[in-house]
Order: structure tokens, then sequence, then C-alpha cells
């Protein structure tokens, strides 16, 4: 719950992963916290060889930042067997401030739940004798603190019971025979009931019974047990004794969660079932903890910090269900909303990393030459060698600064780094369409932009026939209007822009002075998505 995820956006470029990894262990000391980082969707063939090549460890995988059910739920929760009874049940609520606990067998398989509703109800259903009962002598036995005196103790009581606050003449005229009677130091009532056969006589308050009596019990097969408890206290653990497994919720389904399940579907589990916990349950349907309703109102979040994004479409799963605590970006602002205060380090650089380096810089932390030779990368990939025009004059001095600390060679980093941008054998067009997407919206239409940095792209990609069909599947699984493809050439400083649908290439033509050709539209000079792609379509679209 205290862990800091700092992550990048989806489809992570190096400079995405980069960022996460370096701002992680920026923050980690700066703060003391313990800090993560995470990146979701998939590495970078560059991004890999960048790594393997510093000998660092990706960030660590995550499908989505939500907080799940292990986050919050309690671990060792007080349980219950079947046979123990709602005396004992309400008891242990008592004593754990809990209103439900979940009742297990003796491998720890979850076998119900018991609510304090459901005892409540038992006990308004059940408020005075004669009451039919159905259970083991043994248990009677537990339940009272009792003495057997006669009959055997596996045997099971299942018969009306009274309560013997009358005459002998009234229980010959009350009690039928099987029935069980509740006595105290009453002789002749302890006689009356023997001769019409009862089927049980519960002492109280340790009243003596003759050995005489006790005999003809034996002989007539009824059951005799004193208590010290009143008559009254009798009745009520009587009631009391009832075994959990007949109140307890059986539909499983109902009132369990598995760990891994996101905490907003249990939220909504416990409010549509109107539970007060859910039983936590692994895949064998294990007990492995309990998650409370009371838990719930601290209004857990997960905390994340968001490096090389801040719109909502490009982030990860949950984001906008956590506390996000900063951003460092240098993209256009996205319309990003949260629910608190926090710190924002948004800039004109050409690469997140550069913002990461010069706060390593500023504060003096100490700079692994791994992480410094990360950032340096990241830097030569967002900027593609500071041929980008987002380049700035930042990113240069904090790249040479880096080259310096790292020990890697500007210009042999980059050459290796783009070579190994295409895997080999070259990858089919859905590789192509969703390296480096993101989704924007501007006005009323909603489209993504991939992009794709290397050398000799006309003898390397797919064709557009198949990139366009790539595309608009992206359109269609996503909702969108249209999507483009941008085939960035590092050498000969361009771009071809590919879109979906006839939609995006009647866009594309509007907003660019492009050359139409058989592989796209070839856009010279093009090499900026955020630069030189975003802020025209967003004029054509806004104007």
């Amino acid at each position: 719950m205290d862990t800091v995820l700092v992550i990048g956006h989806r489809n992570p470029d190096t400079d995405s992963i980069c960022s996460a990894l370096a701002y992680a262990h920026l923050y980690r000391h700066l703060t003391g916290r313990d800090t993560v980082a995470c990146y979701v969707d998939d590495l970078a063939p560059e991004t890999i060889w960048l790594l393997d090549h510093l000998g660092l460890q990706p960030p660590m995988l995550v499908n989505d930042v939500y907080l799940r059910v292990s986050d919050v739920m309690e671990t060792d929760p007080p349980t219950l067997r079947p046979n123990q009874t709602l005396r004992e049940a309400g008891l242990l609520m008592e004593q754990a401030e809990m209103r439900g606990l979940p009742v297990i067998d003796y491998g720890r398989r979850l076998v119900g739940l018991v609510e304090r509703d459901a005892l409540a109800s038992h006990y308004l259903d059940q408020l005075q004798l004669p009451e039919k009962i159905d259970l083991p002598v043994s248990l009677l036995l537990r339940m009272l603190g009792a003495e057997l005196l006669a009959g055997s103790s596996s045997a099971i009581f299942r018969n009306h019971i009274w309560i013997a606050t009358m005459t002998a003449a009234t229980v010959r005229a009350t009690v039928t025979a099987g029935e069980g009677v509740i006595v105290g130091d009453q002789p002749e009532v302890q006689q009356a009931a023997l001769d019409l056969d009862a089927g049980c006589l519960i002492l109280t308050d340790g009243a003596p019974i003759a050995e005489a009596l006790i005999a003809e019990a034996g002989r007539r097969g009824t059951i005799v047990f004193r208590t010290n408890h009143s008559p009254f206290a009798t009745a009520l653990l009587l009631q009391q004794s009832i075994p959990v497994d007949r109140v307890m919720t059986h539909a499983l389904a109902a009132v369990t969660v598995h760990p891994d399940t996101p905490l907003g579907e249990a939220k909504d589990q416990l409010r549509k079932q109107n539970l007060s916990a859910l039983a936590v349950v692994d895949d064998h349907g294990r007990l492995v903890g309990l998650l409370r309703r009371r838990q719930l109102a601290d209004q857990h979040r997960r905390k994340v910090i968001l490096t090389d994004h801040n719109h909502p479409e490009q982030a990860a799963p949950g984001v906008m269900e956590s506390q996000i605590l900063a951003i460092v970006d240098h993209h256009n602002l996205g319309g990003l909303q949260t629910l608190q205060p926090l710190a924002i380090h948004c800039d004109t650089v050409g690469s997140t990393c550069t913002l990461v380096a010069e706060q390593y810089r500023q504060s003096g932390a100490p700079l692994p030459v791994a992480i410094a030779g990360a950032m340096l990368g990241a830097i030569l990939s967002d900027t593609v060698q500071f041929r980008s025009p987002t380049t700035t004059e930042r990113d240069r001095v904090i790249a040479a600064w880096l080259e310096e600390r790292s020990g890697e060679p500007i210009d042999s980093l980059a050459r290796r780094m783009f070579r190994a941008r295409l895997p080999n054998p070259i990858p089919a067009a859905a590789w192509w369409a969703a390296r480096d997407r993101k989704i924007f919206s501007f006005g009323a239409l909603r489209f993504s932009i991939s992009q794709v940095e290397l050398t000799d792209v006309a003898e390397v990609m797919p064709s557009r026939a198949e990139l366009c069909l790539a595309l608009q599947a992206g359109v269609a699984s996503d909702g969108l209007d249209t999507a483009f493809l941008l085939l960035t050439d590092i050498l000969d400083q361009s771009s071809l822009l590919i879109a979906a649908n006839a939609e995006g290439d009647d866009l594309a033509r509007r907003t660019f002075a492009g050359t139409p050709t058989e592989h796209g539209l070839y856009l010279p000079g093009v090499m900026s998505r955020k630069k030189q792609v975003i802020p025209p379509l967003a004029a054509m679209l806004m104007g």
C-alpha cells in the first residue's frame, strides 16, 4: 500500500522506460520511500538492447495499477468451523469487533460466511420455547458445561424442549413422549417427566436427582444431564447452540473474492450483496484473507508518479483511480484530472530523461553509471541524436554530462541503439502499428498516432495495405475515428504518414504539405510527432 509506483505511458519507448527507472531511483533517495519503476505493454527492441547493454534489469511489468484485494485485505482473520455454535460465533464477533466471519474446514477451504445479521434474525425467529432442536448431546454438554448422568453423549436429540415452571400435573398434561424438559430441584416434576418417557431431562442450578431416577432414566433411554446454569440461562444457551452451518451463507460465489480482484470490483460486490465482509480465497478455494467493508472507508488509493506522459488515454489502466503524486513530462498537457494537489515538472525539452538528469545534477543525488547510461540513451532516442526539432540546448548539455558519467560515447551508443530498433526477422504489420502508439482527442475526433524511427524505411516496411489493415484493427478495438502511423527515417530526416482510413487520409492531406507516394504521405523534414505532427493536427481540428 505504501509503495510508490513510477510508471511511463502505454506502448513505452526508451524515454518512458528509462525515465521511470531513473526517477524511481532518485525519488527513493530523496524521500526514503519504497519506490518501484513499472511499465505496461511490451518493451521496444531498442529499449531491450539498451538495458541489456548497460546490465540493467527492466522495470516491473504490470498490467495495470489498480489496487487489488490483496493490497488491503486482512491476512489472518479469525475463523469458525461448521460445527461451532451461534453463541461461539457471536462471542468471537464481539471480541474481534467484526460483523462477519468466514467458516472453514480443516483444510482451510471456505465453506461459508456467517453475518451478524443472520445471527440476529435467528434469535428473533426463536424468541421462546418450546423449540424443536436437532443437536448432538455432546454439543449440548459442551455449551451448557453439563455433566452427563444417563444416556450416551454420541446421541442426537431431536424434539421440543419445555421449561418446567409448572406442577407435575401440568407436566403430565403438556409434555409428550420424546420431548425434553428443563427442570430444577423438583423431584415430582422429574418423576413425572420420566413417567411420560421424556427424551431428555436437563437439570439446572446443579439440582440433585435420586439415584433411582437416574437408573430408571437409563432403562427408559432418557438422556439426563446437569448444569449449574439457571433455567433461563439454559434456555438461552440452547437457542445459541445451533451450529453455524445452519445459518451461514452457502452461496460462496456471492461472498468470496480472489486476492487479485481489483478493489473497485470488490467494493461493488460488497454493496450489491449488502455484506459486511468478503472472504478472500485462492484458486483452490482456501481462505487467504478477509476484506471488510470498514477497511474500505479509508479510501485506499495506489500512489503513482507518471513519467513521459500526462494524457489519460496514454496512462496505465487504473491511474485515474490512483493518487498521482507527481508528473515529470515534456509533452503537452492532456487533461488529466486529480483529486489532490501534486508536483508537476513539465518543460519544453527533447526528452523526459533530460528533466530527470537535471534533477540529479541539481540535487547532487548519487547517480549509478548504468542509470546515467540509460538516461543518455533515452535522450539520444527521443531527439534522434539531436536531429529532432524538439532538441534543445539543454538536451545537448545534459547529454554531454551523462556521457562523462556513464562512459558511453554518444555517437557509438546512438548508432547501436538505432540499429537495434527493428527486430530480426522483420515483424508483421501489427507490430509497426502498435509501436509507441498514443491516443489523442481534439474536438470530437479521437485518434492514435504510432511512430517507428529507423533507417531505410521504404526498404524494410510492410506494404501500405497491410499497415492500413493493422491500423484499422486498432481503430475498431479502441473505438477511435482514425489512426496514423509515422515512419521516420533517421538519416533522411523525413517521415511517411499512413492513415487507417479515408477520414484519416483526408485529414492528413488538409493538414500537411506533403507529397503522396505509394508508401504514404511523404513529409520531408518531419521527425517529431510531438512538435511537427500533433500541433498542426490539433490546429486543424480545433480551428
